[in-house]
Parts: structure tokens; sequence; C-alpha cells
């Protein structure tokens, strides 16, 4: 199986707040240059795919809107259908959703970043709660390859979960807006081929 994450345009959010799992549309200013560049990046991962891959069949995206717009574009484009999945969505924050950084206490912040796998901020979830529904969604999956428009947070986990990494193995590998991750799972292995532009 070959999978193809894509992660979705910057959102239009004011730099410092938490959003997570909040309804932010895309930053308008950059949505049509990095969709064309999202564009790009699908058929540069289909082309590493090999010369005898299947067709894509479609497109899953997170329901969120700063997703499922881009996924819309890409689907069209594409000439796919598109499904949305809720299990493709960013971690939940909770009551921290929509609130400046700043103005979270500092003690909650450093209970989070002690144990992001098991810490949950009131009303949110955890890394691990994320990883379950990522995982659930990966084994319900069907098709030779995989294409989801999704957010950082789910990326880094399907990352380390399909190459046998501790589940925050990969929480600082950066990836930007509109950034590509492709991985080559094997029954027993698998394979990062590519992460970035």
């Amino acid at each position: 199986m070959e999978l193809i994450l894509l992660r979705h345009p910057p959102p239009d959010v004011p730099a410092g707040v938490c959003y997570g799992q909040s309804d932010i549309g895309p930053d308008a200013s950059r949505f049509e240059a990095i969709v064309a560049d999202m564009s790009t990046r699908l058929d540069q991962a289909f082309a590493r795919t090999g010369p005898a891959a299947p067709a894509l069949s479609r497109i899953v995206s997170s329901p969120l809107k700063r997703c499922a717009l881009a996924a819309e574009r890409l689907a069209a484009r594409h000439g796919l259908p598109l499904a949305y999945d809720e299990r493709l969505a960013e971690m939940h924050f909770g009551a921290w959703e929509m609130q400046p950084w700043s103005t979270i206490a500092r003690k909650d912040i450093d209970a989070w970043a002690a144990a992001p796998e098991r810490y949950v901020a009131p009303g949110g979830e955890s890394a691990c709660d994320v990883a379950r529904r990522v995982q659930a969604w990966r084994a319900q999956a069907d098709g030779d390859v995989l294409v989801a428009v999704t957010h950082l947070g789910p990326i880094r986990l399907m990352a380390a979960q399909c190459l046998g990494l501790p589940i925050l193995a990969c929480q600082r590998w950066l990836l930007p807006f509109g950034g590509i991750c492709q991985l080559r799972c094997h029954a027993q292995q698998a394979e990062l081929i590519h992460w970035g532009e």
C-alpha cells in the first residue's frame, strides 16, 4: 500500500493561537498557490509509485475546512471522488481551542509537554487518542494507493505507526503547509519515500 498524506494549506488564524479541531478555513491570500503546489506534489508522489502503479481511486479528507476546501480542489483537478473521514481531523484541544497559547496556564502546558501521549486538555484528547483513530482509519482504508488531506498531528502519528516507531518519534519533524508525506507500506515494514515539499 502506498500512503500519500498532504498537509492542509495555512489556516486563517492569528499566530500564537491553539486551534486544533476548530473549523477554521484556509488563509485566502495563499490558498490558490498552495493548492497548485499540492496538486504538483500529488502528481510527483504518484510518479514515485512506479510505472505499474494502480490508478488513484479517490481522495479522503479531514472534514475541517482548511483540509476539505483543498481536497475539493485536488479532487476536481485530478478527476477523483472525494470522501471525508472525521478520524483524519487534528487533535482536539478541548478548552484550549481558539485560546492564545500565552493565556493557557503554564502548569497545564508543562504537563502536556511532559507527557503529550497521555495528557488531555479539559474536554480534549491525547496523542494516544489521535493515534488510535488514525490507526483505525488506516486499518479500514482500502486500495493500493491512499491519498489523504489532513493535519500535521495525524501525519506525524501515521508516519511513526507505519515505520514502527514510538508514537511521538516524529513529533519534531517539520512539514510545511501543503507539504507531503509518502510512505510505502509492506506486510511487516514500511519505508519513508518522501517527507517535505
